[in-house]
């Protein structure tokens, strides 16, 4: 049982305690008030033991119903049968105890059918009100237990969902990559060395954070600084790429988000000395700005087409966000949401 539940068990327990004892006070009226209740002479002792008693039974029983019997809806038959024998043995006991031990501690019983029943009628409406709380109880832990094993399924969903994006963009990189390794190695085998020193140490970074959905926004910076100095052996001064974001703490992305938006920048536009691409990217708004020159290229590299759709996806499961996407006749921005 939890706490809360306790709390309603006992809140409900004096209430059913009080509602089924408060006429006895009736005959201390005066006049004709005391006809209200049954007839009766007050006895503080009797009063204070059924008082007593009355709320014990309550609280058993909600225990007994809800902690002890193992009740829950895909139950069999028999235990069904099981539980309900359970609470019967238990409901005569306690009323054999209950209304013996006043008959003999108290001694003013004129009349023991109508003790018996007037007993028998406030315990059984005392069950009978806690048998709607315990139901009441059992239906929250069920639909508790759902909600539960719904978001169970959800964060299992989203973690698979999550792997499979993720493991689109090892590949996608190493295409790309692959295709600018192509090109160096035709204009420069020298520098086509140092590139795939460089690849490599892209690639530990990405391998090394690979249980990470989320990263820090400096960690994705760093990425992406290793990502400039590739293309920078390739393209030179046809490349200026311009960073302004203050350090920052405790701001998180989706892991190698900043990569993908490089690689498309360089892939789509065309990139000469007479023409550089330039890259600013900036915080405003609460949003990362990613903006790059739009000078697109004619032949346009091979593309697999998951970069930005990867990127979205990614997003909005990880953040609940989407990201924005202009595009002007001189500029493309994609404008990523921070948390």
């Amino acid at each position: 049982m939890t706490k809360a539940e306790k709390r309603v068990l006992i809140l409900t327990s004096v209430f059913v305690t009080i509602a089924l004892n408060i006429h006895r006070l009736f005959v201390l009226l005066p006049g004709e008030g005391r006809k209200i209740g049954l007839p009766w002479v007050f006895n503080a002792p009797e009063l204070t033991y059924q008082v007593f008693f009355h709320f014990g039974f309550c609280m058993f029983f909600g225990y007994l119903n809800l902690k002890w019997l193992n009740w829950n809806t895909d139950m069999n038959k028999k235990r069904r049968v099981k539980n309900l024998l359970s609470n019967t043995i238990f409901f005569l006991l306690l009323m054999g105890f209950a209304s013996t031990t006043q008959y003999f501690l108290f001694e003013n019983v004129l009349n023991i059918r109508l003790f018996l029943l007037g007993y028998f009628f406030r315990l059984i409406t005392s069950l009978g009100l806690i048998s709607i709380l315990v139901k009441i109880m059992l239906l929250n832990r069920t639909q508790k237990r759902k909600e539960q094993e719904n978001e169970q399924l959800k964060i299992a969903y989203f973690n698979a969902e999550i792997k499979n994006l993720r493991a689109q963009i090892n590949p996608h990189f190493l295409f790309n990559a692959l295709s600018s390794l192509s090109a160096l190695v035709r204009e420069n085998p020298s520098k086509a060395q140092d590139y795939i020193t460089h690849l490599s140490k892209v690639f530990r970074y990405s391998l090394s954070n690979h249980h990470e959905q989320l990263i820090g926004l400096d960690k994705e910076l760093e990425l992406l600084d290793s990502n400039i100095q590739l293309l920078k052996m390739r393209f030179e001064d046809a490349l200026e790429i311009h960073i302004e974001v203050p350090k920052t703490h405790g701001i998180q992305l989706p892991h190698m988000s900043l990569q993908p938006l490089l690689e498309n920048a360089v892939k789509h536009n065309f990139v000469s000395k007479e023409i550089p691409l330039r890259i600013d990217i900036f915080q405003e708004n609460g949003a990362l700005h990613f903006k790059n020159t739009l000078n697109e290229a004619v032949y346009k590299e091979p593309s697999t087409g998951i970069g930005l759709l990867n990127l979205n996806e990614r997003y909005n499961i990880l953040m609940g966000k989407s990201i924005e996407i202009e595009k002007t006749n001189t500029h493309f921005t994609v404008k990523l949401p921070l948390n």
